[in-house]
């Protein structure tokens, strides 16, 4: 996932297609006006692209990872300016990545970085304990 987010952070899309299943499953975040779910490497490309196309000086910065099972939580800080209002914006989110082959199947996105952190956690122990009946 590092790896993914600094070909990001190049711009670089098809570095960040190499670490992506191509089956993925992209959920916008829930309050959102308009939640979008996104399917697939076009998916993954549609999304990018929709918040590079609505901002000028566009960044994700990825200040940390959490790391439960095969999910990874990585908060973002993302920046940039409204193309059209001109508005600089800045926010602190998280991406709630669930990996399959070694590579980034599912993410939700979340508003609030703790609450992502904890459901990777809550998710990863629902795991261990199916895998391990009592």
């Amino acid at each position: 996932m590092r790896h993914a987010y600094g070909a990001l952070g190049r711009g670089d899309f098809e570095g960040v297609m190499e670490m992506v299943h191509s089956e993925v499953v992209i959920r916008d975040r829930p309050e959102l006006p308009d939640p979008r779910t996104y399917r697939g490497h076009a998916g993954v490309r549609e999304a990018l692209q929709g918040s590079f196309d609505a901002f000028d000086s566009f960044e994700f910065d990825a200040e940390r990872f959490v790391v439960a099972g095969d999910r990874v939580v990585v908060v973002v800080k993302m920046t940039g300016r409204g193309r059209e209002s001109g508005v600089p914006v800045e926010a602190r989110i998280a991406h709630l990545w669930t990996l399959r082959d070694g590579r980034a199947h599912r993410l939700q996105v979340y508003s609030d970085p703790e609450q992502a952190i904890a459901d990777a956690r809550a998710a990863d122990t629902a795991d261990a304990d199916s895998a391990h009946p009592r």
